[in-house]
């Protein structure tokens, strides 16, 4: 009977961080559940990777990695994905963007900035919403905002209501 043995493999920083990448670009662009790929992703002729296979080798391999170099590259990854050639929207997040237009609720979002590569969470009262732009109040910077649709990672109603100024205009912003 053939048992599999563990052996420990060292890598260079150069090799890790080049592991790490190819990795995740490979869960980038992955379905999103194991079924997925048996019943849309491969055919027959393709051998699948499973999700927690990969997830098991990044974490083993961010270990391997600076934290630094780990940050810089997942940093990256966000960039590439809420660039602006990247016009993909999620749209659970934009029906929550039209509910809180339509009912004139306040929405929590996360939104992407591209310089940071980071997340920040703020308040927004909708004035306007289309599948490109989103023009609204935000109360983190206290004026009015014009946010790209397609950065806005999650977004929830409160309970907060609000009115559009009368003297609102699209095209100022």
């Amino acid at each position: 009977m053939k048992t599999d043995k563990k052996k420990n493999i060292e890598l260079t920083k150069e090799e890790a961080e080049a592991l790490y990448k190819i990795i995740k670009e490979y869960e980038k662009n992955a379905p999103e559940s194991d079924k997925e790929y048996y019943d849309d992703y491969y055919d027959e002729y393709k051998t699948p990777i499973k999700n927690k296979v990969t997830k098991s080798i990044l974490n083993k391999i961010t270990n391997s990695l600076p934290k630094e170099q780990k940050e810089e590259i997942d940093k990256d990854f966000l960039r590439e994905k809420y660039h602006s050639f990247n016009t993909e929207i999620n749209e659970k997040v934009y029906s929550i963007i039209e509910k809180a237009f339509n009912q004139l609720k306040t929405a929590e979002i996360k939104y992407f900035n591209m310089e940071s590569a980071e997340f920040s969470k703020r308040k927004l009262d909708v004035y306007y919403k289309s599948r490109r732009y989103v023009i609204g109040y935000c109360h983190l910077r206290k004026d009015i905002r014009k946010f790209r649709t397609h950065r806005i990672a999650s977004a929830k109603l409160i309970s907060d209501n609000y009115k559009i100024p009368v003297d609102f205009n699209k095209n100022n912003y």
